[in-house]
This record gives C-alpha cells, structure tokens and sequence, in this order.
C-alpha cells in the first residue's frame, strides 16, 4: 500500500470518529444530559479542576449514598457537583466533597440536576481553550487552501502555534491552589492542592517538600527566614521520560515528511525498464531535433529542425 493510500485511510478514519463522536454527544443532549466543567478542587482526585463531567437526569428516588451527582444549593444558582453522603426519610439530600469535606446545606430532591455518569480528567480544559482551538483550525485551515504546495508544513506550523498559544493563556499544565497556611512553631503549616494537568512539587526552603497530583492535597512546614518571612515555591515534577516522549512526538512529524520525500526522490538518471537501460527524461533540459535534409532538383536544402 502506498503512503498517499495510508494517508487517506488514516484521514477517513479520523473523519469517521469525529462524526461518530459528534453523533453520540448531539444524542446524549437530546436525551437530556448535559455537561459540566469543574473549576474548584472540591472533589479532590475524583474530579480535578478541569474535569469535563456528563451528567444525565435521574429520578430522585434512586439516588443513593456514595453517588456523585450535580445539583443546585437552595437560593443559589451555582452547580455543584459533589457525593452524597445522606438520604433522608424526606427526601433530602446531605453531600460532601471529597476534599472539601461536609457541605452545610442539604438538598431537597428538586434541586437535583442529575446523577454523574462519566467524569473526564482534563478534557474540560480543551473545552475552555475550545475559542482559541476554533480559531487557531480555521485560520491554518484558511493559509492552507491558499498554500497548498505545503499544506503539510503548514498544518504543522498552525498547530503548534495554536496549542501554544492555548497553553500560554490558560495555563493548564502545571499549577497548584493554596488550601490553607496555618501557623506553627517556628514557621507556619502551607497546604496546597494541585489543579493543573501535570504533578508538581511544593517545596518550602529547606528539605520539606511534597508531590501534587492533579486533585491531591499536601503540606509542608515552611520555616522563618532571616527576613522574618514565610514562603514556598512550586516546581514542575515530571519525570524525563515525558520530556523524551515529548521530543520524540514533536519530531514525528518532520520525520516522516522525511522519510516519504525520499521515497519519492528518483533514484538516479538511469532508470531500467524491460531489461534494458535507457536515460530518465529530464523535464528541465530543452529537446533539440536533428536538421532534416530534403533534395530540391539536384540541389540539397538544410531545414534546421526546431528547438522544444
């Protein structure tokens, strides 16, 4: 199978994914589900911040105890989505986050939007920086109709700027929230949480530091400097295999365009066909035809033949 047939194999296969994919999601709204996006780090590893959560309605008198659903507070309009911790005999609802702890309120059953059914670590940040992802597609798709003779280069190029420029804005990688800083003897107590899509380490000046996963909480003790002042500094903590693999996948790209220019390079001006060797045509060398001798009553004329 030739490169150009594997090409359009792999592109109607992902043409075919994306319609199925917006097939599913045009059917599970107008079946009744919806989609929420969380932005605090309430539900802790269960759900971090920028977890995409699909929520489907349910009648109230099968939610149980340990369920995650979504729901309004009464007299307020913000969603939340935490676990249920409580059934009452009337109806009502006590919830909790996972991190957070034992909400003050309790929910009565109409407030309840709908029971989770999947939650996606991450993808509802793609749904945050969806503007810029829009933008960024319809423009290299626009530079790449007006420059087709590198339209590969030129999708690669538009990608790489538009993820970019994503990630400079939104900042989704590495980030962290401060939960708490509770003083102790000799310094103060710093709580964080991580709220990124990669772990980092809290670090307090000495040797106390801690990982942070996305949605995970922890503390070091942060000691009195000379200057009398408190502080902790937060460091991106992945390891050197995401680093290589990182490299490697940005270089694909290049390396195949490499590898397919050279398959399509001709071998040598000598090209074989039948057994015999005969001279590759040259499209750049001008053809000259040998002058034709014609015989005109004894006499011999010489047309010079033309130059191609």
């Amino acid at each position: 199978m030739s490169g150009r047939l594997v090409v359009r194999a792999l592109e109607v296969a992902v043409l075919a994914v994306v319609l199925a994919a917006f097939a599913y999601c045009a059917w599970f709204r107008w079946s009744g589900g919806h989609w929420e996006r969380v932005e605090t780090p309430s539900m802790g590893t269960t759900a971090p911040v920028g977890t995409l959560v699909w929520v489907r309605p349910v009648d109230p008198e099968a939610l149980r105890s340990g369920q995650v659903v979504s729901f309004r507070p009464p007299g307020r309009q913000d969603v939340y989505t935490h676990r249920i911790t409580a059934v009452h005999a009337d109806g009502t609802f006590s919830t909790a986050g996972d991190l957070s702890g034992p909400d003050t309120w309790t929910i009565p059953a109409g407030n309840v939007i709908g029971r989770v059914q999947w939650l996606w670590p991450g993808a509802g940040r793609a749904v945050e920086a969806a503007p810029i992802l829009i933008l960024g597609g319809v423009l290299t798709w626009g530079v790449a109709l007006l420059w087709r003779r590198q339209t590969a280069s030129v999708v690669l190029v538009g990608a790489a700027a538009t993820l970019a420029v994503a990630v400079v804005v939104f900042r989704p990688l590495t980030d962290a929230e401060q939960l708490a800083f509770v003083q102790v003897p000799g310094g103060a107590r710093a709580t964080y949480v991580g709220t990124g899509l990669l772990p980092v380490r809290l670090v307090a000046p000495g040797d106390d530091s801690v990982v942070l996963r996305p949605g995970q909480a922890g503390s070091v003790v942060a000691r009195r400097a000379e200057d009398r002042r408190l502080s902790v500094r937060l460091e991106p903590d992945v390891p050197r295999w995401f680093w290589v693999g990182l490299v490697t996948l940005c270089f694909l790209p290049a390396l195949g365009r490499t590898v397919l220019a050279l398959r399509r390079r001709p071998q040598g001006p000598l090209a074989r066909t039948d057994g015999a060797v005969t001279e590759r045509p040259d499209p750049g060398r001008r053809s000259v035809e040998p002058p034709r001798v014609r015989r005109t009553r004894g006499r011999r004329a010489v047309s010079h033949g033309r130059v191609g």
